[in-house]
């Protein structure tokens, strides 16, 4: 029996708010604040993340930024020791 209490005041809470949220969801306001914070987060984000760079930089230790330039490197050279042992390969069936 609370079970189907439960779902009956689910269903009036239900069709009572629904509307209000999806006119709250879908209005152009919202969607301009959620754009602002998006940038706020990304610029303060960016601030944070420069500071903790210099502080990792300063006791001589590799920041984030660090850690992902050297990734790239790698996939870099991965992609080039490939490269060169496809180019052997097909040389030494070639002859």
């Amino acid at each position: 029996m609370a079970v189907l209490n439960l779902r009956g005041l689910y269903g009036q809470l239900e069709i009572r708010f629904t509307p209000v949220v999806e006119t709250v969801v879908h209005s152009d306001e919202l969607a301009a604040a959620t754009k602002v914070i998006g940038v706020v987060r990304g610029g303060i984000g960016a601030r944070v993340d420069a500071v903790a760079a210099s502080l990792l930089h300063a006791v001589n230790l590799p920041a984030g930024s660090d850690v992902r330039k050297l990734r790239r490197q790698i996939g870099d050279l991965d992609y080039e020791v490939r490269r060169l042992r496809r180019d052997l390969i097909e040389r030494s069936e070639d002859k």
